[in-house]
């Protein structure tokens, strides 16, 4: 039977092993030179977010188990790492976090139990396993549930983004001069994405259109492929810029009328649990009839 102390020393090992896991997801990572080398380089398709050896702490944890137990990771999972600015590493370090607390919060179970005197059965360290089975699968569960929100916050960052470049071009400024000013106001993610995308398209002494066709089909956004295109025809000369303000306000109203019909959607949805309170009083009222009736 564990002793009084032995009980105090187990409690505080878990609490400070909490505290050390706290400390290290919230240090900030150093930034390697490959990865800012890779912003530059761009990509062609579905960046693969390979794990960082060089990490430290719970994601260099991570990437050692991914790397030795050869986990899969779908596109769709690092297409998602990606946007969250994640590395595969960060995601198995959830992984490991959930799944020791799922199998730990059991097992203290089973060990205050003892240290009380009773002697419990091989049931909980069953939950144990299982704990630990759906704490591994509920960090990919999570990755999954944020997509809705990041979409909504990339579709309403693109079009902040086409109202900035049709305000630059009433300022007269030209359309590259537009796109890189209305790139660098913000310090959201998809804003600094276009910014490196620019930047990148600058030292290579480029046109950035092709780089914003790429940015659109990295982060799914084909507005963006259809503003390139009308931003490219403008700069060869064409004058669409009432074709520009027209495309964004056709995407903004687009958008509003998607947002209205999900929360009409969202209305009907809620309609049977309004119905359920009249239901249930109206069987209050019926039910004692009833009873009366089938007893006498």
């Amino acid at each position: 039977m564990i002793t009084g102390w032995g009980l105090m020393v187990l409690c505080g090992a878990l609490v400070g092993l909490g505290l050390f896991c706290v400390a290290m997801g919230t240090t900030r990572r150093t930034l390697r030179l490959g990865d800012a080398l890779a912003v530059l380089d761009g990509v062609d398709d579905v960046v693969v977010v390979q794990p960082d050896p060089d990490a430290r702490g719970l994601e260099a944890l991570g990437g050692w188990m991914q790397r030795r137990l050869r986990l899969p990771v779908t596109v769709k999972q690092q297409q998602l790492l990606l946007l969250h600015n994640r590395s595969v590493a960060d995601f198995f370090a959830e992984k490991v976090v959930l799944s020791l607390a799922g199998f730990l919060l059991p097992t203290l179970w089973v060990l205050l139990q003892y240290a009380l005197g009773s002697a419990p059965g091989p049931i909980p360290l069953v939950f144990s396993v299982l704990g630990a089975v759906v704490g591994y699968f509920l960090a990919d569960w999570r990755l999954s549930t944020s997509s809705t929100q990041l979409r909504r916050t990339t579709t309403e960052s693109i079009h902040t983004f086409f109202d900035l470049v049709a305000l630059e071009r009433m300022a007269n400024a030209s359309a590259t001069q537009a796109v890189s000013a209305a790139a660098g106001i913000s310090e959201a993610p998809l804003f600094r994405r276009i910014a490196s995308g620019l930047e990148r398209a600058r030292l290579e002494q480029s046109t950035p259109w092709p780089e914003l066709r790429r940015v659109a089909k990295e982060w799914s956004v084909p507005e963006l492929d259809d503003f390139a295109d009308v931003m490219q025809l403008e700069e060869q000369g064409a004058a669409l810029a009432d074709v520009l303000q027209a495309r964004v306000k056709e995407l903004r109203d687009s958008h509003l009328s998607q947002q209205r019909s999900a929360a009409h959607e969202a209305t009907e949805s809620l309609t049977l649990w309004m119905t359920l309170p009249a239901l249930l009083l109206g069987l209050a009222f019926i039910i004692p009839p009833l009873l009366r009736l089938t007893s006498s």
